[in-house]
């Protein structure tokens, strides 16, 4: 066990010292110790359900909430289904009516001491049953850890194989699953997850249920160095997503071809592939953080007064919509890696499609940003424009319907 692993499993042990005495004895120090120095067993003992757990660096959680609050409604519901020693809790704004749910013991414990107003549930949040409740759920579940559960609602259906009335698969599917089934039209999803996602067949099914019911906000790849010191160096990426009403329909793009600035043959048909989004689908926005803020041991390596990369980030969510003018769609980097394009919210190619290219060279310092061709390059598709300020109206409409039709439902209910 090396010094950094030596240091975790002392602050560990010290910290289950501290959750063990009377409530009334605990104090300040305490507490600031929990929030400093409690990190769970996630890459120091393998072969367990917290083995897929790594807590995610403060300033990644924080990135998260400053990016997502002003997309948020005052005093939003929020889900934390993963909640470890409460790091997303940590950032998250005074008035959020916060559900946090960690099913390891310490951690429940932890997280209760240091947010008292928030509801911790210590339990599986796969047993979780509120659907099209939140406002936002937001964390980073538990990575490759095959799970095996019984779905609370019995008639529901699960993207997961079934056998014996349990689903099976892997953590980071399911917790996605849950996410989704959990917020409500509107509401917005942000997971830190593993880039397996990407392009697994484990996931198939998840991208299609992702593809059919969620549009696209950001997608942000981080490098190793995110975890490095909590264990593991696995690249990540953060990915952000908006639940569609019910009802949305997947359409054909209004542009159906796109040059290449590096492929030669010509123009490329994105039909070809049978591409669909949902309506109100802006351009897809991508980055990748080429510099976290700290190295391989965990030392801060961003300049005093200087912003890190995810600093410089948070203009493109707060100015332009997540767009640059210098930023235009390329050529998809799905088109020609799977037949359909159900995985578009994932940045595919080895580094080498056209968005990263162009985006190295005219962010080489890093952070790199581009977009990737949906709908459209601004052609009007049934009285809507397909760039970006069109298509969040078109979604601000859909969901003004949708709201509008289950107002009209209880009403008739009522009636009844």
């Amino acid at each position: 066990m090396g010094k950094a692993d030596r240091k975790r499993w002392d602050g560990n042990v010290r910290s289950m010292e501290i959750i063990a005495k009377p409530y009334a004895d605990i104090t300040e120090g305490d507490r600031q110790f929990l929030r400093e120095n409690y990190t769970s067993a996630g890459g120091l003992l393998p072969n367990a359900y917290s083995g897929g757990a790594f807590f995610t660096p403060t300033h990644v959680a924080k990135f998260m909430w400053d990016a997502l609050q002003p997309l948020l409604p005052d005093s939003p519901r929020v889900l934390e289904p993963s909640a470890g020693a409460g790091v997303f809790l940590e950032h998250a704004p005074e008035d959020a009516k916060i559900t946090a749910l960690e099913l390891e013991r310490t951690s429940a414990k932890v997280t209760t001491l240091l947010y008292p107003d928030a509801e911790v549930i210590e339990g599986d949040a796969l047993a979780h049953s509120r659907r099209n409740y939140y406002d936002l759920v937001i964390g980073n579940p538990p990575y490759g850890v095959a799970i095996e559960f019984e779905p609370t609602l019995e008639d529901e259906e699960w993207a997961l194989s079934k056998a014996k009335n349990k689903r099976k698969g892997k953590s980071e599917v399911a917790f996605i699953e849950l996410a989704i089934k959990a917020v409500k039209p509107g509401g917005y999803v942000a997971f830190v997850l593993p880039l397996g996602l990407s392009y697994g067949n484990y996931a198939k099914k998840l991208r299609q249920l992702m593809h059919e019911t969620c549009w696209q906000v950001a997608t942000i790849l981080l490098p190793g160095e995110t975890f490095a010191a909590t264990g593991t160096t696995i690249s990540t990426q953060i990915m952000i997503i908006r639940k569609a009403p019910e009802w949305t329909k997947l359409i054909e793009p209004a542009t159906k071809k796109w040059n290449s600035n590096f492929r030669r043959g010509g123009d490329k048909d994105i039909t070809e592939f049978g591409a669909r989004f949902l309506e109100g689908q802006p351009p897809a926005y991508f980055a990748k953080i080429t510099d976290i803020g700290i190295d391989k041991h965990g030392k801060v390596t961003v300049i005093d007064g200087e912003d890190s990369q995810l600093d410089q980030l948070l203009d493109d969510f707060t100015d332009d919509n997540l767009m640059r003018a210098n930023l235009y769609p390329h050529l998809p980097s799905w088109h020609s890696i799977d037949k359909g394009n159900d995985a578009f919210y994932f940045a595919h190619g080895n580094d080498m499609c056209d968005g990263h290219r162009d985006a190295s060279y005219t962010f080489a310092d890093g952070p790199y940003r581009w977009n990737e061709l949906t709908l459209g390059t601004g052609e009007d598709l049934g009285g809507y424009g397909t760039w970006v300020d069109d298509c969040l109206k078109w979604q601000s409409e859909l969901l003004k319907a949708s709201l509008q039709e289950r107002n009209e439902a209880r009403q008739a209910e009522v009636v009844v």
